[in-house]
């Protein structure tokens, strides 16, 4: 099944929206993996029945016409509970919709379910939550990857055919690989993040999945719009266009990895070529690039992540809302229970980190150098694509670890994303796409600012030519 088979299974009523949505929601319900922290059963219910009084009564019908459509839980929905997976804000309600999520409704999709998530997208692995861990359900003893690992999950096990993710530092597409399925990180401003929480402002971006790329085309074109609500977001409506592609002629970068220095799993870098061998067969040219200063992209990332995180969190005090603590002597000790008992170890340190690094004792001497790194990286980027079409690297270096392992060695969070990380330090767009079923490598295929259309095209020709191999 995909989006235009559902909805055509509706036309000819061979199914109808609510019985659909119906069968969602037991699935849901008897979720083994810890996907979801809430659902709305009357509210989904209750839509499904509008969606086939809609297309009874002849009306025009939205991209996603009643396709079920899961949302991480920093997203807002009016309808459910948005929690960001920490205690802190364990009974918030929202009172307005995301743009992202109105969109959805505006296309007569139909929000299915909040997802879980490390805690306020704190995380490579699905296990910092406050809720539980999430479990990969390609093998419920390794992680799911995170920090969106919840929607992952519903779309890998086939709950759901599309979900709404977030994505600072590869949080969709490290847990897209992760799970074996699609996962697109947009230009940053291409989605709007008005009604998303903020975690880090200038690396941030609504980000999307799919079991297959014409369904991500889809979402993408329903979900991406201007929006003055947003200062960062497009003033246009971008056009996701299903153009003719060929690899033929094409120059791709892809990474010089001399001695290993990325630390590069044997399977995931034999996967990695095996698609490379793929793409060069089908009349691309492939040169090798060196990336002189993207290898510190992860260190750049830490520090400029967690600065942005500082500042950001001190909005959640427990004062106006979220959790507040019962037992204090005055306000200083109630500020500090109220974030101490609210947050996380992983959300805690990050925020420490932060402070440190804005720090004016030191007249924020890292942030400034990481701020000076971020550019050259970005700089690096641009000569590589006034060259090259596409760079097209492995999407994480290792496959999924046992769960456990993120918790014990807090220093191994960002170890997988070092490629992940470079394409929101630039506000770059990438895809990551499996190579082969099952636990094993994706590729990611990235694009400079604004050329989504192309990298999507060009990662649906890579399914089509994989499938024939």
């Amino acid at each position: 099944m995909d989006i235009n088979k559902t909805i055509e299974k509706y036309k000819n009523k061979e199914i109808s929206v609510y019985d659909h949505t119906k069968k969602v929601l037991e699935k849901i319900k008897n979720d083994k993996t810890n996907a979801y922290i809430s659902f709305n059963e009357e509210d989904s219910l209750k839509r499904a029945k509008y969606l086939d009084q809609k297309l009874k009564s002849g009306e025009n019908l939205g991209k996603l016409f009643g396709i079920p459509v899961s949302v991480k839980d920093n997203i807002s929905y009016k309808n459910m509970k948005l929690t960001c997976a920490s205690k802190m804000l364990e009974d918030f309600t929202p009172l307005y919709n995301a743009t992202v999520v109105e969109n959805i409704l505006d296309e007569d999709g139909i929000i299915i379910g909040k997802t879980n998530m490390d805690e306020f997208a704190m995380g490579g692995s699905g296990e910092t939550s406050y809720f539980g861990p999430v479990l990969n359900p390609l093998d419920e003893n390794l992680i799911p990857g995170g920090s969106s690992s919840g929607s992952a999950v519903s779309v890998a096990k086939g709950d759901v055919l599309v979900s709404l993710g977030t994505d600072t530092g590869g949080s969709v597409r490290q847990p897209a690989s992760y799970c074996n399925i699609i996962g697109y990180k947009p230009t940053y401003s291409m989605m709007s993040r008005y009604g998303v929480v903020a975690m880090a402002n200038t690396l941030d971006q609504v980000s999307l999945f799919a079991n297959n790329v014409k369904d991500l085309r889809i979402l993408a074109s329903a979900v991406q719009s201007p929006d003055q609500m947003d200062m960062t977001a497009s003033l246009e409506k971008y056009k996701f266009s299903d153009d003719d592609f060929s690899f033929e002629g094409k120059k791709v970068a892809i990474i010089k990895n001399d001695n290993n220095e990325f630390n590069i799993t044997d399977s995931v870098y034999e996967d990695y070529k095996n698609a490379i061998d793929l793409i060069k067969n089908k009349g691309a040219i492939i040169e090798e690039v060196d990336l002189k200063y993207s290898k510190y992209a992860n260190e750049v990332y830490s520090v400029v992540m967690s600065s942005e995180v500082s500042s950001n969190l001190s909005r959640f005090d427990g004062i106006r809302y979220g959790y507040q603590t019962e037992d204090y002597k005055d306000v200083e000790e109630l500020f500090i229970k109220n974030r101490s008992e609210g947050f996380g170890e992983n959300v805690q340190r990050r925020i420490a980190l932060g402070t440190m690094y804005l720090s004016s004792e030191d007249n924020q001497r890292i942030y400034k150098q990481g701020l000076k790194i971020r550019s050259l990286i970005i700089e690096e980027l641009k000569e590589i694509f006034d060259k090259y079409h596409f760079l097209i690297t492995p999407t994480t270096v290792d496959l999924p670890s046992k769960l456990g392992i993120y918790t014990d060695n807090p220093l191994k969070d960002f170890s997988s994303d070092i490629f992940n990380v470079i394409v929101n330090l630039a506000g770059l767009c990438g895809v990551s796409v499996p190579v082969r079923k099952g636990i094993s490598g994706s590729i990611q295929i990235i694009g400079d600012r604004f050329k989504d259309k192309e990298i999507i095209n060009a990662c649906e020709e890579f399914e089509r030519i994989k499938n024939e191999d």
